[in-house]
């Protein structure tokens, strides 16, 4: 009997010290993002001639919203747009002292305009470079759906407001259209 307590305690010990030595595995989850680039140029620097080189087509204006949240401990945070196209949750890893993403949903959709620096070392969890970058995304399609050739003058503001424990960060970019006038002779 004492050799069967003896044996049950020592897997006991062992079965404890396995699992606290057990190290957090970190996941790292790839997320989808769709990019889209168009130039943006003031008009100063297009030495073209309204009228006679270019025409604008019309101004428009996009807008996105990114809803960002974390749980009590501040160990876990979540970004979504607000109308469902992606989810993106990051967990904090004591660890290593980092955020890692631990689940996303849909497709992030990210503009930029070319004066941007799209391939700079971004963090996906910084709320205002989501929702600035997805208006702009919006501004580019839109502004292909009406056959422009670029975008001049481009204003992006972004507001930030308070709805419970959820912090709403909402972008706006406006630009004129221009159509480049082609020779057709």
């Amino acid at each position: 009997m004492k050799q069967k307590i003896f044996i049950f305690a020592t897997m006991l010990v062992a079965l404890i010290t396995i699992t606290s030595c057990h190290t957090q595995q970190v996941v790292r989850k790839r997320i989808p993002v769709a990019v889209n680039t168009v130039n943006s140029v003031r008009l100063d620097e297009l030495n073209l001639k309204h009228g006679t080189d270019y025409t604008i087509v019309n101004t428009i204006t996009a807008e996105a919203t990114v809803i960002y949240s974390e749980n009590r401990k501040g160990e876990k945070i979540t970004l979504r747009e607000e109308n469902g196209e992606f989810k993106i949750t990051y967990e904090y890893n004591s660890e290593k002292d980092d955020w890692y993403c631990t689940d996303f949903e849909g497709v992030a959709r990210f503009g930029f305009l070319t004066n941007d620096d799209y391939n700079q070392d971004y963090s996906l969890d910084e709320p205002e470079y989501v929702v600035r970058n997805v208006a702009i995304y919006r501004l580019i399609n839109a502004s292909k759906v009406r056959g422009a050739d670029g975008v001049i003058e481009p204003v992006i503001s972004t507001n930030v407001e308070q709805r419970g424990k959820e912090i709403v960060f909402k972008s706006t970019v406006s630009a004129k259209l221009i159509k480049l006038k082609t020779d057709a002779k």
